[in-house]
């Protein structure tokens, strides 16, 4: 399991923890929008005053008196007494008066007191990171921040911004001071104002280290969205999160954890009444046991952490239990399963998650005739040069291609991420193809959230896996694992209904 996936699931198990009334929906990380601040400070800095002009201010301190004269008495030439004494007078230290005599100020004697040192106004130019949702300013380093192609470019579901760039009025004196001593070194009592905000150079960024988890509750409507950076659970983030679900109506769910047929095999034609209690046994058991392999995940990661002592112990009993549970329901899913194959001779079965991609590989490789793939969404880690190696050989083979996709590219926060990744990958298909050959590709975007494949006439398969944006499995091009199950068939009545759909929509 890489980092990112580890922090997804100690998230969910973190929020199930805390909200036990709920069931985890969905965990992801996001690009939490920020805004880049170049601000304009007042700042008094320390200057130490030159050695010449040092001697001319103690001279000056007992009684006032002209350059010629200091300079006879410290044996200097008339060039370097000018400038000593443009400088204390920059420094507003001495006073030159009308007769030419120089004069010390209040602030020249506090400066021989401190031993030369005084304090000058100076302007500095730190960054700050302010967050939108929160109208606070945020305790992190601006140089981590995202630019918007480099969340894209990451795969990040980027919440929406909502709200205007940040006023001074919102920038406490108290809170820059705070923040810049630790960022810019700058010393808290040295800042007198914040004088300005660059508005050309305050830019909407976005945070990579925050995990989003979804919750939903029986008898509720609409969702509960909580926020975790690491451990740590956000709780203003999070009341602004569901202040900007509830408030707004913003989505704030990735399209690809959006609601899905929760029997993919509903539509079907041909199962009986057996049949779909069998399927929803095996639909039961095998999520129950990824249910069991998250709370497995999480609670290892926790033991990881865990100081050696009771703690610790109590987590390796957790964990033996749970390996239990995880075994006994194994055995409810493998015997539901032998039970289908056995009445329906193999001819329709459940897909699980793992089993996607082996079977759009056999697809695309088994095709003679017609391919029809419907995927709401197309991404690089799915549609990668492997896929597109062996469609472009099933198009030489004569067969004809058909790809249907495109759900929210056309609206949403996330329709520009989606609609770009998506032409990108047909782009890189396309490439291999000579013209003569591209007559056999059809592709067809549409707002379609179904998901399905046909081989032929051989078989069918269709449920809530993106067959095109979704791997499957564990490897490291996926980051948020997540169960997904299909609906299998190779019954002439199920082929015949998803050609059907199929036709609506390449009409």
């Amino acid at each position: 399991m890489n980092e990112p996936e580890k922090e997804t699931v100690i998230a969910a198990a973190r929020a199930k923890r805390r909200f036990p009334d709920c069931e985890v929906e969905a965990a992801y990380p996001i690009g939490w929008p920020t805004y880049d601040v170049r601000l304009v400070l007042t700042v008094l800095a320390e200057d130490d005053v030159a050695t010449v002009s040092r001697f001319i201010l103690r001279l000056i301190g007992l009684e006032p008196m002209e350059p010629a004269e200091l300079g006879r008495l410290l044996g200097l030439s008339d060039k370097f007494v000018a400038g000593a004494a443009a400088e204390l007078v920059e420094k507003e230290l001495a006073i030159q008066r009308p007769d030419r005599h120089l004069e010390i100020t209040e602030q020249g004697r506090q400066a021989l007191a401190a031993g030369g040192r005084s304090w000058s106004p100076q302007r500095k130019y730190p960054h700050v990171s302010f967050c939108p949702l929160t109208r606070r300013i945020l305790d992190i380093d601006t140089n981590h921040l995202l630019y918007p192609d480099e969340a894209g470019k990451n795969g990040l579901f980027v919440i929406p911004a909502s709200g205007n760039k940040p006023r001074l009025s919102e920038l406490p004196i108290e809170d820059i001071r705070e923040y810049t001593r630790d960022k810019e070194g700058l010393k808290p009592e040295e800042i007198t104002e914040v004088a300005e905000i660059r508005s050309r150079e305050t830019r909407l960024r976005y945070r990579n280290d925050i995990t989003v988890v979804k919750l939903v509750a029986p008898g509720r409507s609409s969702p509960t969205y909580v926020a975790y950076r690491g451990r740590e659970y956000l709780e203003e983030q999070s009341l602004a999160l569901q202040r900007l679900a509830e408030e707004s109506g913003m989505n704030l769910t990735p399209g690809e954890f959006a609601e899905s047929i929760s029997e993919p095999w509903a539509q079907s034609r041909t199962t009986t009444r057996d049949e779909e209690n069998l399927l929803a046994a095996i639909n039961d058991a095998d999520h129950a046991v990824g249910k069991v392999d998250e709370d497995i995940s999480a609670t290892q990661a926790e033991q990881e952490e865990a100081p050696d002592g009771p703690e610790k112990a109590e987590l390796a009993g957790r964990l033996e239990q749970l390996e239990i549970d995880k075994a006994e329901g194994a055995h409810r899913l493998a015997e539901a399963e032998r039970k289908l194959a056995e009445q329906t001779d193999g001819a329709t079965r459940l897909i699980k998650t793992e089993e996607h991609r082996p079977l759009l590989l056999e697809a695309i490789d088994k095709a003679q005739s017609e391919l029809t793939l419907v995927s709401a969404w197309i991404g690089p880690d799915a549609f990668d040069r492997d896929l597109c190696w062996k469609l472009r050989q099933a198009m030489a083979r004569g067969v004809q291609v058909r790809i249907a996709w495109g759900l929210g590219t056309r609206r949403g926060p996330e329709a520009d991420r989606n609609l770009t990744r998506g032409e990108a990958a047909l782009r890189e298909l396309k490439r291999g193809v000579s013209n003569d050959l591209l007559s056999n590709l059809t592709v067809k975007r549409t707002e379609t959230h179904e998901k399905f494949i046909i081989c032929d006439d051989r078989f069918c398969a269709s449920g809530s896996f993106n067959w095109l944006s979704y791997r499957g499995d564990r490897g490291e091009l996926d980051r948020g694992y997540r169960r997904e199950t299909s609906f299998y068939s190779e019954r002439s009545g199920d082929i015949a209904l998803w050609k059907a759909n199929a036709a609506s929509l390449f009409r």
